[in-house]
């Protein structure tokens, strides 16, 4: 018993020393470690024999030094303020994409700024109350695209702040006020994020069905179309910021600028009519960009769940998942609650093209010795791969006219509000040249892709490449990876197509005078463009969906036609046909004849593919 309690004391004494004990500092941090139970001393001290328990040991404090503490916090902002940038840039690109898609109301033929709606008026009214501004009249209002070089602030944080007289005035003068950024690095990101998209995926099958000696002169054919036709719609921007200034200056007096845009250019050659025929085409083409999303789906989520689980479900059971959950998606007119699903969706998207790229690579080699020589060198099989690829598909090369200008869905109607959104004018000067290089840049890694995928998974490859993948974890991966961003996608991509289409419902309407009218909470059109109760915005979302994927169901083993079509009847008038014919309308007396005679050229041209493509896709379904 003696020994026992010089033990205890020993012990004791040896816990008072403890250099982890309470009275030890470290840092300002104190982490705690469980202490010893008064209750399980005591029964263990009845169970020896002893006449009394020992006293519990406290909790043992361990204090984190300073230094551990700064590196954490530092890394910590750092990581928020990343994710502050990030999110910055894609708000503020999906909300231009959006607007530029929407263009803005005219009530007036032969209005120059904004006529607007009775509510509209009314914001900018209240907007205007305190300041002695003399202007009556306001534009769509459109963010500047944020920088990827600077951190927006908290929201909370900015909205207390008290901004002079002077920086409202500016604000109220500039349509681009309300952002961040506007550099060239960050218009870049934004062309890139425009354009590159699940659309790639169906190249590999349309250089197949099309043979190389068709596909990649045709693909650098529309290319080359396609920067002539944004070289027209650059030129009218030019023209028509140039006329603003100098009314501006005439009336020497200060005016709400109106943002341009597709449909704005198109409305001030053509007036109403012209609008609408861009914000049509617009609609169709997105609408039909979102049918494509509800084949690719299901197509992809059918081959994955065979593989994983040996189980074959219908493509329309993964429909019919699909558009219950995309149903409650379209009812959302705030495009901020989207916008962690939409960066998910772009780092899926990344994470599948780098896959599917590294995957066709790997096979290559893995398949080495199809030239006769097991030795034979990565670079020796790929040449001869190239030289076995069929150079010309009779029965299928109408089809890639079309593909070929999907490629470019959303460029086009992005290219004026990004030279609008960049800041300074030298950078506005430096714009067309690095819009061509970025395009030919996407463009021909668009060609290896095609065609470095066709070699490796041959002339059987689908049109929905990920399905043609060799089996295994990574391939399925990659099928959920980019079922999932594309389900992350349909939202935004339907967003402007569901608001022109809600707009036209409402205005053939009867006016209620109903209070439950709610605005589009998103931050660049301060104001809804369409004034429909969300009730009744909600029913029409719904049914667009529905009717989308009844469309689907039909179409569903013909995406490869789907896509054609979508290229060639909407893409080709958008993309070839109405910007020259739109430079040639507004630039009247400021353009020589040959300018002209090459836009007609062009525009018909465009026309023509749209014919070819549209009809014997039609023919040969």
């Amino acid at each position: 018993m003696d020994n026992h309690n010089n033990n205890r004391h020993s012990s004791d004494s040896s816990a008072a020393k403890d250099p982890l004990s309470p009275s030890t500092t470290y840092g300002s941090l104190q982490t705690y470690t469980a202490g010893e139970d008064s209750s399980r001393l005591a029964t263990l001290a009845k169970e020896f024999g002893l006449s009394r328990q020992r006293e519990p040991r406290p909790q043992i404090r361990l204090r984190v030094p300073e230094y551990a503490l700064d590196t954490l916090n530092k890394s910590s902002l750092r990581l928020k303020k990343i994710y502050g940038r990030v999110k910055s840039f894609s708000d503020g690109f999906e909300e231009m994409r959006i607007s530029a898609s929407l263009g803005m109301q005219h009530e007036d033929e032969n209005d120059d700024t904004f006529a607007g709606t009775i509510d509209e008026k009314r914001v900018l009214l209240s907007r205007n109350q305190q300041e002695s501004s003399s202007s009556s009249t306001v534009g769509l209002l459109l963010t500047r695209l944020s920088s990827v070089n600077e951190f927006e602030e908290d929201v909370e944080q900015s909205t207390t702040t008290t901004t002079s007289s002077f920086e409202q005035q500016q604000d109220h003068e500039d349509p681009h006020a309300h952002g961040l950024g506007g550099t060239l690095s960050s218009a870049t990101l934004g062309i890139i994020k425009g354009m590159v998209g699940p659309a790639i995926l169906y190249l590999p099958h349309g250089f197949a069905g099309a043979g190389y000696l068709v596909a990649i002169p045709l693909l650098f054919l529309s290319t080359a179309m396609f920067l002539w036709s944004s070289t027209c719609l650059l030129e009218c921007w030019k023209m028509e910021t140039m006329r603003r200034q100098e009314k501006q200056q005439q009336q020497q007096q200060r005016r709400q600028k109106i943002a341009l845009s597709y449909p704005e250019l198109a409305y001030r050659a053509w007036g109403r009519r012209g609008q609408r025929l861009v914000q049509i085409g617009i609609t169709l083409m997105q609408s039909g960009v979102c049918l494509t999303y509800l084949i690719f789906v299901p197509q992809n989520l059918r081959v994955s769940a065979l593989l994983l689980f040996n189980v074959d479900i219908p493509h329309t059971v993964w429909l019919l998942l699909m558009v219950i959950v995309q149903i409650p998606l379209s009812w959302i007119r705030d495009i901020r609650r989207l916008t962690v699903t939409n960066l998910l969706a772009n780092v899926l998207i990344l994470f599948g093209l780098t896959s599917c790229l590294g995957l066709a690579m790997r096979q290559m080699g893995e398949e080495n010795g199809g030239a006769g020589d097991e030795s034979t060198s990565f670079l020796e099989e790929m040449v001869y791969r190239a030289k076995s690829l069929p150079a010309f598909n009779p029965d299928g090369w109408f089809l890639f006219l079309g593909t070929s200008v999907l490629l470019f869905e959303g460029s086009i109607t992005l290219l004026v509000p990004l030279i609008e959104a960049v800041n300074t004018p030298e950078d506005k000067q430096k714009f067309p040249s690095m819009y061509r290089k970025v395009i030919i840049g996407i463009v021909s890694f668009y060609a290896f892709f095609g065609t470095a995928c066709w070699m490796a998974i041959g002339d059987s490859v689908r049109t929905v490449m990920t399905t043609s993948l060799p089996q295994g974890m990574l391939a399925t991966m990659i099928q959920l990876a980019y079922s999932l961003a594309v389900v992350f996608t349909f939202p935004l991509q339907n967003f402007p197509s569901l608001e022109i289409v809600c707009a036209s419902v409402e205005k053939m309407m009867p006016k209620t005078g109903s209070d439950d009218v709610k605005h589009s909470a998103s931050k660049m059109l301060k104001r809804s463009y369409s004034e429909i109760s969300d009730g009744k915005r909600n029913v029409i979302s719904s049914m667009v969906v529905v009717s989308l994927s009844i469309v689907a169901v039909l179409a569903m083993d013909d995406l490869d036609k789907v896509v054609s079509i979508m290229g060639g009847l909407f893409g080709c008038p958008l993309a070839f046909v109405l910007p020259p014919l739109i430079e040639n309308e507004l630039g009247k007396g400021k353009i020589g004849s040959h300018k002209k005679f090459v836009n007609h050229t062009v525009a018909l041209l465009g026309f023509g593919a749209m014919l070819v493509s549209t009809l014997t896709t039609l023919i040969n379904w």
